[in-house]
């Protein structure tokens, strides 16, 4: 929750863990605060450190022996941007203030503070800090050389091509990059989908969202890297070896992952919002690239582009089987909410080989209308869609009015990993009501397909799902699971449609339930690998 109410706000939000075995708990959670850039702020309790009552808090139970790690501190510490710990009270507000200047500087993430309970229980005087002197580091912005480098380069290209994955986390950036696409015509840009929506996927420069595996990366000649860790695979579609790259970044070196390789011919620390106003205004100034923008073959290319985003969006649509007793797969889903759910409805993503899929059908273009988590930690949106909502509440900059709905779409599988009857209760307890489509197709698909990519042609090519392991066969009752959890608490709405038209009814009532102040889960049942 605390990630994703952080994601949304962009404020850092704060949790307590219990000593060493609450830190270990949050595992898959602070991997993915860390990859997905989320300034959390972590509190954890450390034993006391005396036992014969030397001081106050000095131990008193059986656990206090069983739980003093050796360095607990060391459990999180590669994920966390800045890790310490409060061994005075007299010092403490220096040592949170330092936490969070660094949990909201990019690049953003967690953060991890620890104190034993005899400072915990420390009596000292009351004091205040000048809060306006722990800010965060500001945005920085380009130098005024690589401003006219990568537009001079961008201009000239034949095939330019913008690669991006984090930059919609500012809900002003898509934006600016639209109108970067728009002042050169012929300019593409390619979503990794890193966690929010850069760039409207209606816009005739979009070459939609793929996890950096796409084509367009293949022929172009000149590419612009934008807040972006994965921009292509090196073994599947690199780009030519002729090809001009430029990276712009908070973090161009992507200091958290030892084996990262990506070639840049430029390279700069800068705030990708910052650096697309300078390129939209060095473009608006400069004559000679003006004039240059003016001929006949920038007009073509623009001709060209729209023809072939127009035939792309054709073929997204003849995937869809919409008749009702048709089975129910991705497309014809994300075709659904696309068509049933308002426009700006908030969409939560952990829907894992579904996903790209969704987004084609779901054509996300609002900024801040799709979130994905942004690291591989599964179960990430059970409380994170609840922790969006809650933001969503206080309608954060970026949004135009607060939307009606929030609409989690989740594998099975991540579901599971996300302690399902907890973030029901949680979420009927506390009155969060969301839209939680649970896809259920029986089944781990991303083992079996990471194994293919290896071995096309191995044993587990051959195999069931339940020979390597990967069937959730028979499956539980999702529902069923949602339905116990929030008995007590008013209950929720659910749904167990195994077909479009089920799949139709099933969106509608979840829709009242929502205006009623209910939450709803829909559990889809979806073809099973044998």
């Amino acid at each position: 929750m605390a990630d994703g109410f952080a994601r949304v706000t962009g404020r850092p939000q704060a949790l307590i863990v219990h000593v060493d075995v609450g830190t270990q708990a949050m595992a898959h959670g602070i991997h993915n605060a860390c990859i997905g850039r989320s300034p959390v702020f972590i509190f954890a309790g450390l034993c006391p450190f005396t036992e014969k009552g030397e001081l106050t808090g000095s131990r008193t139970e059986y656990m206090h022996w069983l739980q003093d790690a050796p360095d607990q501190k060391a459990i999180v510490r590669q994920y966390c941007r800045y890790t310490s710990e409060i061994r005075t009270g007299l010092n403490v507000k220096q040592i949170v203030g330092r936490a969070l200047q660094f949990a909201e500087s990019d690049p953003k993430g967690p953060v991890y503070l620890a104190s034993a309970r005899e400072i915990l229980a420390e009596e000292i005087s009351p004091y205040s800090l000048p809060q306006d002197q722990w800010k965060p580091i500001g945005p920085s912005a380009l130098p005024s050389q690589a401003v006219a480098t990568i537009c001079e380069a961008l201009v000239k290209a034949e095939r330019p091509l913008v690669i991006t994955g984090y930059s919609g986390r500012n809900r002003d950036c898509p934006k600016e990059l639209v109108a970067l696409a728009d002042k050169i015509p012929g300019l593409r840009v390619h979503d990794t989908g890193g966690s929010d929506m850069c760039f409207p996927m209606t816009h005739q420069a979009s070459q939609g969202f793929r996890l950096a595996l796409d084509d367009c990366t293949k022929d172009a000649d000149v590419v612009l890297l934008l807040d972006c860790d994965v921009p292509w695979i090196p073994s599947r579609n690199t780009p030519p070896e002729t090809a001009l790259i430029y990276h712009v970044d908070v973090d161009p070196l992507n200091y958290m992952i030892p084996v990262s390789f990506f070639p840049a011919h430029g390279r700069w620390k800068a705030d990708c919002y910052t650096a697309l106003t300078q390129l939209n205004a060095h473009l608006a100034e400069d004559d000679i690239l003006h004039q240059t923008l003016q001929q006949s073959k920038y007009k073509d290319r623009q001709d060209e582009l729209a023809s072939a985003h127009r035939k792309r969006i054709e073929s997204f649509q003849r995937i869809v089987n919409a008749d009702n007793n048709s089975t129910l797969d991705a497309h014809n889903m994300g075709a659904l909410l696309r068509e049933t759910l308002p426009s700006e409805t908030v969409y939560v993503i952990e829907a894992v080989t579904c996903a790209q899929s969704l987004s084609d059908q779901l054509m996300s273009s609002v900024p801040g209308s799709w979130l994905n988590c942004g690291g591989t930690g599964i179960g990430w949106s059970n409380g994170a869609a609840l922790g969006v909502r809650l933001a969503l509440n206080t309608q954060p900059k970026g949004y135009d009015r607060i939307p009606k709905i929030l609409c989690q779409v989740v594998g099975d599988g991540s579901y599971m990993c996300g302690s399902p009857a907890s973030a029901a209760w949680v979420a009927a307890k506390y009155r969060i009501p969301i839209l939680t489509i649970v896809l259920n197709n029986g089944g781990w698909n991303a083992p079996r397909n990471s194994t293919e990519l290896v071995y096309p042609d191995g044993r587990a090519s051959k195999a069931k799902n339940e020979d390597i392991n990967v069937s959730f066969q028979p499956s539980p009752n999702y529902a069923a699971l949602a339905t116990a959890a929030a008995e007590g608490c008013g209950g929720l709405f659910t749904a167990r449609p195994k077909n479009v038209e089920e799949f139709r009814q099933a969106l509608r009532s979840a829709e009242k339930a929502l205006e009623d102040g209910r939450g709803a889960l829909i559990e889809a049942i979806m073809a099973a690998r044998p």
